[in-house]
C-alpha cells in the first residue's frame, strides 16, 4: 500500500504527519493505575515520569490507521479496524488514546464517540471506565481542553463519549465519528449492527474493535475475523479495512493427524509466548506468563483452554472441539445458494425434539473435487434455547441475516422444514434426503409418500466417522466451502468428539445439555455420509414399515374405537 500510495492515480495517499500528531498526543497522557511497566521512567529532574510511551508494535498500528488517507479529501482511509491481541497487552489504553485525540484534537464537527457493550456496568467495568479514570487523574488535560466528565458521558466543545448498550436509550439517531468496541468476542451483536447501520454520515468514521480472542464463534468480533483472514490471503480486496492478529500459526500447536491441540508442545515452547504476545517482556512479566503457563500444564489441565484463549490468543471453547473456528473461517467463499439451481444435491435433516433446534445441510460437489456447503436453522421462539440469555441477541441477529427461522410456539415445527426441504427437491437434483431416524418418522413418511428420495442415516460412530474425517480433513485444507452462515459456523465450533482406539468418532455436545448446537454440522455429516457410503443409509420404506409409532400403523383411535361408554373402559 505505501508503495501503491506513490501513484499519483491511486485513491490513497500516505500521510506520516497524521500518524506524528496522533503518536505525540498519546506520548502526553498519563498512565492512571500505579504499577504500570512504563512508571519506572523519570524525568530529567528524576522524578517519576508517568507519561505514555507507545512501543513499536503500537506505532505500527496507529500509522496504519491514520496515515493512509483518501486522496480528494484527506479523510482516514480505514473505516474498521480489527486488533486482534492477547491479554495485558495495553489494549485498554490504545481504546483510551484513540477516543480522547478523536475527541479533542480530531477536527470534525461534535464528534460522537460511542463506547459500544452488551450493558452499561460492561462499559463501566472496561473502556468507559478507564477513559474516566485517566481524565479524573489529570487535571491538566481536562482544563486545557475543557472536558467534562460524568458517569454518563464526557462531552468536549460539542462533542462526546458515551455508553451505547442495546438496553440504553441512544441507539435511534447514532451518527458516530468513531465507535470504539473494547473486548468484541463478548460483545452485543445487535448493538454492532446498530453502529453498523449508522456508518456512512461522516466520511471520517472510523469502528475499531480491540480485543482478545473468545470462547465461542458467535459475535461480531469473529465476524471481523472471518473477513480480516479473507482480506489477508487475498480473496477479497479491501483497502479500508486494516487488521493486527497476533497470535500462532495453527502448526505451531496442533497435532497433523489429529488436527487437535497439542498441549505438551502449546505449553512447554517458551518461543511460542513471546511470538503470540506483542508486549512481552513490557507489559507482560515473563516469570509470571510462564508460571501460569506451567501450572496449566502441570497442574491444572482444566485452564487450559483459557490459557489458550488469553495467553495465545487462540479462539477455542474447552480446548477439545474438533475444528477450529479460524479454520474454518478460512472456508468462506462469495457463494449463493441460487449459483447451484440444478446441480446435484445430497441434503442433511437433523430434526429436534420437541423443544429444540432443527437443520437442514445441502451438499454440493464441484468438478475439482472441492465440497459446498449451505444450511438453514429452525428454532421454536418459545423454547429454551430461544429463551436463553447468553444467545437471544445472536439468534434475533441470525434471523434478520435470514440464517434462521423462528417458528411460533414451543415445539419443533417439524412441518415447516418438510415443506423447505420439498422446495429444495424442486430447484435442485437431490440425490438423497438423509434423515436422523430418532425424531424423523413422520416427516420420513410424508416424504416417501411424496416420492421423494428420502432415506434414513443412522447417528452412531460406525455411519458417522468417515464423513465427519472427511469434512475435517477438507476443513484443515479448505476444500470444503461455505457462504459464511453465522449459525452454521457456531454449530460446527461447538462439535466435540474423542477418538476411540479403533479409530471412530462421533460427533457431540460439549455436555448433554449444553445450548450450544451442533445439529447443522451432524445434518452435513449426514449428507457427506449418502454422498461418500450410501450403503450405510436406511431406505426410508424399511424405517417406515418397522416403525413403533403406533400412529403411522393405525391413525388414531377415537372414542367409539376405545368402547367408551359400553362398560368396556
Amino acid at each position: 500500500m505505501l508503495e501503491m500510495a506513490e501513484d499519483p492515480n491511486c485513491e490513497f495517499v500516505y500521510e506520516p504527519k497524521y500518524v506524528v500528531d496522533y503518536c505525540r498526543f498519546g506520548e502526553k497522557l498519563k498512565h492512571f493505575e500505579a504499577g504500570n511497566w512504563q512508571l519506572n521512567q523519570f524525568d530529567e529532574e528524576g522524578n517519576p515520569d508517568p507519561r505514555i510511551i507507545l512501543e513499536p508494535f503500537e506505532i505500527w498500528i496507529e500509522s496504519a490507521i491514520h496515515g493512509f488517507r483518501v486522496r480528494l479529501n484527506g479523510t482516514r482511509l480505514v473505516k474498521t479496524a480489527l486488533e486482534l491481541i492477547p491479554r495485558k497487552s495495553a489494549k485498554s489504553l490504545r481504546a483510551t488514546r484513540a477516543a480522547l485525540f478523536d475527541l479533542c484534537c480530531s477536527g470534525g464537527m461534535a464528534p460522537e464517540i460511542p463506547i459500544a457493550a452488551f450493558s452499561s456496568k460492561q462499559a463501566d467495568d472496561t473502556l468507559y471506565g478507564d477513559i474516566v479514570k485517566m481524565l479524573n487523574n489529570d487535571e491538566e488535560l481536562k482544563e486545557e481542553f475543557k472536558i467534562r466528565v460524568t458517569q454518563e458521558e464526557v462531552t468536549c466543545n460539542g462533542g462526546r463519549i458515551f455508553k451505547l448498550t442495546q438496553h440504553g436509550d441512544r441507539i435511534d439517531g447514532l451518527n458516530p465519528s468513531l465507535a470504539l468496541f473494547e473486548e468484541g468476542h463478548a460483545g452485543a451483536a445487535l448493538v454492532y449492527k446498530v453502529v453498523d447501520s449508522a456508518f456512512g454520515a461522516r466520511p471520517n468514521a472510523l469502528r475499531r474493535m480491540i480485543t482478545t480472542a473468545g470462547h465461542h464463534s458467535e459475535g461480531p468480533a469473529f465476524d471481523l475475523l472471518s473477513q480480516a483472514q479473507m482480506i489477508l490471503e487475498g480473496k477479497v480486496e479491501d483497502f479500508t479495512f486494516f487488521a493486527a492478529i497476533y497470535t500462532l500459526d495453527r502448526e505451531d500447536y496442533t497435532n497433523p493427524e489429529t488436527n487437535a491441540i497439542d498441549w505438551d508442545r502449546l505449553l512447554t515452547d517458551e518461543s511460542l509466548i513471546a511470538k503470540a504476545n506483542p508486549m512481552y517482556g513490557v507489559g507482560l512479566d515473563p516469570s509470571v506468563i510462564k508460571a501460569a503457563v506451567n501450572e496449566a500444564h502441570r497442574l491444572r489441565p482444566d485452564k487450559r483452554g483459557e490459557v489458550a484463549r488469553t495467553r495465545f490468543n487462540i479462539w477455542t471453547g474447552a480446548g477439545m472441539t474438533l475444528i477450529d473456528s479460524a479454520s474454518w473461517g478460512a472456508c468462506k467463499r462469495p457463494l449463493a445458494l441460487s449459483d447451484f439451481f440444478g446441480m446435484k444435491c445430497w441434503i442433511g435433516v437433523d430434526l429436534a425434539q420437541v423443544l429444540d433446534m432443527c437443520a437442514i445441510a445441502l451438499l454440493f460437489e464441484l468438478p475439482a473435487g472441492q465440497l459446498v456447503a449451505f444450511a438453514h436453522f429452525f428454532l421454536p421462539e418459545e423454547s429454551p434455547t430461544a429463551q436463553n440469555p447468553d444467545l437471544v441477541d445472536h439468534l434475533a441477529h441470525w434471523q434478520e441475516q435470514g440464517f434462521l427461522t423462528l417458528t411460533p410456539g414451543p415445539l419443533a415445527d417439524h412441518d415447516r422444514v418438510r415443506a423447505d426441504v420439498e422446495a429444495y427437491c424442486d430447484v435442485f437434483d437431490v440425490q438423497v434426503i438423509a434423515c436422523d431416524p430418532a425424531q424423523a418418522h413422520n416427516t420420513v413418511k410424508y416424504l416417501w409418500d411424496g416420492n421423494k428420495p428420502v432415506m434414513v442415516y443412522p447417528n452412531n460412530a460406525k455411519t458417522m466417522t468417515a464423513p465427519t474425517d472427511d469434512i475435517l480433513g477438507r476443513v484443515a485444507v479448505q476444500t470444503i466451502w461455505h457462504d459464511g452462515n453465522p449459525v452454521l459456523a457456531w454449530n460446527a465450533q461447538n462439535v466435540h468428539g474423542e477418538r476411540k482406539a479403533n479409530g471412530s468418532i462421533l460427533p457431540r455436545k460439549e455436555k448433554e445439555n449444553s445450548a450450544r448446537k451442533i445439529d447443522g454440522f451432524v445434518a452435513l455429516c449426514f449428507a457427506n455420509g449418502c454422498r461418500m457410503q450410501p450403503g450405510e443409509a436406511k431406505p426410508a420404506v424399511e424405517v417406515t414399515s418397522a416403525s413403533t409409532d403406533p400412529y403411522l400403523k393405525r391413525g388414531i383411535i377415537g372414542f367409539d374405537q376405545m368402547g367408551i361408554g359400553d362398560g368396556n373402559v
